[in-house]
């Protein structure tokens, strides 16, 4: 690989962590310094050097000359600060962003449009400068006065004002990047909600010898009609994504061959774009993203998912419409169909390459898109369909983190070389063994974050997912247990209660705009309305790996209730992690079509999807489930309960005649590839 393109890869990685963010607010242009001090500094400014007008939101960076000691001539050189350039194209480095006793640095831009600088007017290749570069460079003193500055010249061809006819007249504005030469070039179309302009860092794809077309879907920022989320994104009478594919594919810039990218909003965009199938559409790259809008992000087993749905469109100042349009819908029916990637599976999808957490608020919807393209269509490409999923929130992609919790430094990766090759192979058709050699599965295995020997944190992979598994069976036992063994009592049961005013609050988990991770459960599990039951210490590690489920058998003395349950790896020091957790609806049971009347004081068997995951709990650790009634704002309050007048009370049923349990998947397999 050249320099100049592995400098340009490290910029994408920032870009798709930043893009997973997205969906929290509109990404907005500020002015990004270094903390106020005292401290001696370096300021500088950013102007075009054709118009000699203020360039912002330039990213400057700058290392001291220590830090190029023993690196090799074609190292690329990570800026040891970063800033970025206001509206008046001003920036400033202060010296206690730089570790020891420095003096003078290095000061370089990074941009992916231009073609950047070091100080001294050295022009560098790529992104980032190596160091043969910056050792011809000059140092800036942090005692010199005089600012520096940055002349730039755009490294792409840029057309910011591109409108795109959809085929109703509406037109939907775009961002054109060209390479800087007159050849046509397979095309990458990212389709976002949240303003194309914050899709700059993936511009630099256009570096690769890829047009690049960045798109405000309809109705949003400088697109026409109306914003209506996804609605119009699909197969429905109107299709923004074909149509814009199939616009792309007709231009002279573009040879025919258009790829899609993008994270969150983008990535579902994404998979209601492959259901229309664009015959132009030959790679995707769906980075956390729900296939089946319902099930992965309004609804969870006919749960509403209260703080997803309602956060993220107040705070990207959505059409109210859309709100109602998802209250007035509360089961799956014809209007959610349409927005269910997985009722197209004889489409002909394109080779695609999915990237999950296992904590993202929409890992089943990646594991769902995987499994479609892979095992349902049998039009597609299942053998060109590519799975990764890491340890990650929405948040914290491709990081060494979930939530607040630091792991292990091999949690982090850099896919974003594949991302690259990957499109090479497929959309550009060059012979680079991509297909020959690429795992189709890759998959982070979670572990204790305690002990230098304890099992898991490691990365596998494999031919498919999930892999081949024993089940194993838990059964809730009356004294609080957790055992392999069903009950002796054949008919035992639990009292559980529900006040609406005062509902079981959510920690942790698959979030969006609230916390997210695998929080403590210890205060949640101290409450009076929860039930808890643990397993003894394990005399050896267990890997789950694969689907969870737990079948509740409850009764309620109304006619309705959900019942909320966490799954939790137990320290020996009390910690209580939680895995993962689930949600069901008495009145509505899969597949959420059609509600059934709820008899008072009737036991019914319930069973809720706690979704997927790869983690192995440790030896001398424990499991614990976790009942209770509301797990909220995750999840909405059942909206029966909550206009009771006062608690409510449930009954869990831990008899051998009607039994609850936990059902999970052992890989005992995966001890050994450690």
């Amino acid at each position: 690989m050249s320099i100049k393109r592995e400098n340009n890869l490290h910029m994408l990685v920032r870009s798709f962590r930043r893009l997973a963010l997205l969906s929290l607010a509109v990404l907005t242009v500020a002015c990004v310094y270094a903390p106020e001090s005292d401290a001696r500094e370096i300021r500088g400014e950013v102007v075009s050097a054709e118009t000699g007008k203020p360039l912002a939101r330039i990213p400057v960076g700058a290392v001291s000359s220590r830090t190029l000691r023993g690196l090799p001539e074609d190292a690329t050189v990570r800026p040891q600060a970063k800033t970025v350039t206001n509206n008046l194209g001003e920036f400033r480095l202060v010296l206690s962003q730089f570790p020891g006793n420095v003096t003078e640095v290095y000061v370089f831009t990074t941009d992916p449009l231009y073609r950047n600088v070091a100080s001294g007017g050295i022009d560098l290749e790529g992104q980032f400068p190596v160091r043969r570069e910056l050792a011809s460079a000059r140092t800036v003193a942090f005692s010199n006065s005089v600012p520096v500055e940055f002349r730039l010249t755009p490294a792409l061809t840029i057309e910011e004002e591109l409108y795109i006819p959809m085929r109703d007249g509406v037109k939907l504005a775009a961002t054109l990047v060209l390479p800087e030469d007159d050849q046509s070039h397979p095309a990458i179309l990212m389709r976002t909600p949240y303003g194309r302009k914050g899709t700059r860092d993936y511009m630099a794809l256009a570096r690769e010898g890829y047009a690049f077309v960045s798109q405000d879907m309809r109705g949003r920022f400088d697109s026409e009609g109306e914003d209506l989320a996804f609605v119009n994104d699909a197969w429905g009478e109107l299709q923004d994504g074909y149509d814009t594919v199939e616009w792309i594919a007709a231009q002279d810039w573009c040879d025919g061959r258009v790829g899609t990218i993008g994270a969150s909003a983008l990535g579902i965009a994404q998979n209601m774009l492959a259901g229309a199938a664009p015959p132009s559409l030959k790679a995707q790259v769906i980075i956390v993203a729900a296939t089946s809008i319902y099930h992965d992000a309004a609804y969870a087993d006919g749960v509403l998912r209260e703080s997803l749905v309602e956060d993220w469109l107040s705070s990207n100042e959505w059409d109210p419409e859309n709100l109602r349009l998802v209250r007035q819908h509360p089961r799956y029916d014809d209007y959610w169909r349409m927005l269910d990637l997985t009722t197209r599976a004889d489409v002909a999808f394109a080779p695609a390459m999915y990237f999950g957490g296992w904590y993202d608020t929409f890992a089943e919807g990646t594991l769902r898109g995987y499994d479609l393209r892979r095992h349902r269509a049998p039009n597609g490409s299942p053998e060109d369909t590519y799975l990764v999923m890491g340890p990650w929130t929405h948040g914290t992609m491709f990081d060494a983190a979930t939530g607040n919790i630091q792991l292990p430094k091999q949690a982090a990766r850099d896919f974003i070389p594949d991302v690259v090759a990957f499109f090479d192979n497929y959309l550009m058709g060059q012979d680079n063994g991509f297909a020959q050699s690429y795992p189709r599965v890759q998959y982070y295995v979670m572990g204790s974050l305690v002990g230098r020997d304890a099992p898991g944190n490691f990365w596998t992979t494999a031919e498919d997912f999930p892999p081949e598994a024993e089940e194993a069976t838990l059964f809730l036992a009356p004294e609080g247990g957790l055992q392999a063994k069903p009950p002796d009592a054949p008919d035992h049961s639990v009292k559980l209660s529900f006040n609406p005013l005062n509902p079981v609050p959510t920690k942790g988990g698959r979030n969006l705009t609230i916390p997210a991770g695998p929080a403590d459960q210890r205060k949640v599990e101290e409450r009076t309305d929860v039930i808890s039951f643990t397993s003894d210490e394990l005399s050896r590690p267990m890997p789950i790996v694969g689907a969870v489920v737990a079948q509740i058998t409850m009764a309620v003395d109304g006619t309705d209730a959900d019942i909320s349950v966490r799954l939790s790896d137990v320290y020996p020091d009390g910690t209580s992690f939680l895995i993962l957790d689930g949600v069901a609806r008495m009145s509505l049971p899969s597949p959420y079509a059609m509600p059934r009347e709820v008899t008072p004081n009737r036991f019914y068997r319930i069973p809720v999807q706690l979704g997927h995951t790869a983690y192995i709990v440790g030896e001398g650790h424990k499991l614990r489930v976790a009942l209770a009634a509301s797990n909220h704002p995750r999840f909405e309050l059942n909206p029966t309960l909550a206009e009771a007048d006062g608690p409510v009370e449930l009954r869990i049923s831990l008899g051998a005649d009607n039994p609850s349990s936990l059902q999970f998947p052992v890989h005992t397999e995966l001890l050994d590839n450690e």
